[in-house]
């Protein structure tokens, strides 16, 4: 049987990534995002390497835009077998000048994104006997990190959103992922709004961390953080009280953030 795989977020970075390797592995993968010409630009990589892939272009902070979406996809081919809820925004701003605009903007795209995709796919896949939920959330979900804290919440609630899905729902066959990756060499972390010198440690090319998320689908984590390092490092932040983490983190983010 051919897996059916819906990416939000397609057009670029992990998601479109995603797409063009999962399609090279035999799945039909239902693009995404509100850039539609991208969309078809990647429609046709994975076309010419002989993968099937359906332009689907929608907003996730617009649930009309994904029912939409899920309908056009279930006339062609089936309802998604696998849905991976990977758009998202970051705004590197200082707390006291990002505007609500911005503010608002990322908590919709990330959060809202992935709920609003969920809770739509969540039916059809019940209805169907059971299926897969992928969120990409992010390793800054374990603590607030300074210049990312309405980004840094976000994540954080994809992260309890999820397992909140997880345990209700798994005896009902729907299996539940949740991605945290470092810092991963796309748009989201070369773009210009970025402090010039701020360091990004342990980043990851995009193809090797493409690899890592498809294991996780395959291997049916239900939590997965990479790579190793910023994993261990944000685990050891949650048990860290907070006099302590403040203790490390206020220094780093003098130096980091407000040279």
């Amino acid at each position: 049987m051919v897996t059916t795989t819906f990416i939000t977020g397609a057009s670029s970075g992990i998601g479109s990534s995603l797409a063009i390797a999962l399609a090279k592995k035999g799945h039909r993968v239902a693009l995404f995002s509100r850039r539609e010409k991208q969309l078809e630009e990647i429609k046709t990589e994975i076309e010419k390497n002989g993968g099937e892939a359906l332009v689907v272009p929608g907003d996730v902070t617009n649930p009309t835009s994904i029912e939409r979406a899920f309908e056009k996809i279930e006339r062609e081919w089936a309802a998604p077998d696998i849905i991976v809820a990977n758009a998202g925004v970051a705004h590197w701003i200082k707390t006291t000048e990002m505007d609500l605009e911005k503010a608002h903007q990322t908590i919709e795209v990330n959060l809202m994104g992935v709920i609003n995709t969920v809770q739509l796919a969540l039916p059809r896949m019940i209805n169907n006997g059971g299926g897969q939920i992928v969120g990409i959330a992010s390793a800054a979900s374990y603590r607030g990190i300074p210049n990312l804290a309405v980004y840094s919440a976000t994540k954080a609630g994809i992260v309890r959103y999820l397992e909140g899905v997880r345990v209700e729902n798994n005896a009902k066959g729907i299996v539940v992922t949740t991605i945290c990756p470092g810092f991963i060499k796309t748009p989201m972390v070369t773009n210009k709004d970025i402090p010039k010198g701020t360091p990004l440690p342990f980043m990851m090319d995009v193809e090797k961390s493409t690899k890592k998320i498809i294991s996780a689908i395959e291997h049916k984590r239900s939590h997965y953080a990479y790579p190793r390092p910023m994993a261990i490092l944000g685990k050891i932040g949650l048990i860290l009280p907070n006099s302590m983490y403040d203790k490390v983190i206020i220094p780093f983010a003098r130096w980091w953030f407000f040279r």
